[in-house]
């Protein structure tokens, strides 16, 4: 195959080596340093985080890299590592063990909040006061 070949295999395994390191927040800010999958047949462990439509996603059981095993296929067979841009995913009930602290960011409907508010157990658009737009 050639020296470029192995020199670009010694990049990828890097790649996969410093993505490993990285906390869930880490990595949604660097999307692109995941692979995608390949549909090549391989196995991809439980805990394998790919990257999916512009998102990380989280291998939740070891899968074949086919198809019919993709995030938009079989998204029983995928988690949604909980992070956008750095900022933690705002959910649609926001439980008490859930609640975002005051300074902390949330991601919104394509947008980054900071909460306001200690304890915020509101979304911005049941409690607008409670957060401030970043970008």
């Amino acid at each position: 195959m050639g020296k470029w070949f192995e020199a670009a295999k010694d990049v990828r395994r890097t790649m996969d080596a410093a993505g490993a390191m990285l906390t869930d927040q880490e990595a949604s800010r660097v999307v692109a340093l995941y692979p995608s999958m390949r549909f090549d047949g391989e196995l991809i462990p439980a805990g394998t985080r790919i990257q999916w439509d512009g998102q990380i996603r989280r291998a939740a059981v070891d899968l074949w890299d086919r198809p019919e095993n993709a995030p938009g296929a079989a998204p029983n067979l995928w988690s949604d590592i909980g992070y956008r841009e750095g900022a933690r995913v705002i959910p649609e009930v926001i439980t008490a063990a859930l609640a975002f602290a005051k300074g902390e960011t949330g991601w919104w409907q394509g947008a980054v909040y900071e909460s306001l508010l200690d304890d915020n157990v509101w979304t911005p658009a049941q409690h607008s006061a409670g957060w401030k737009v970043l970008s």
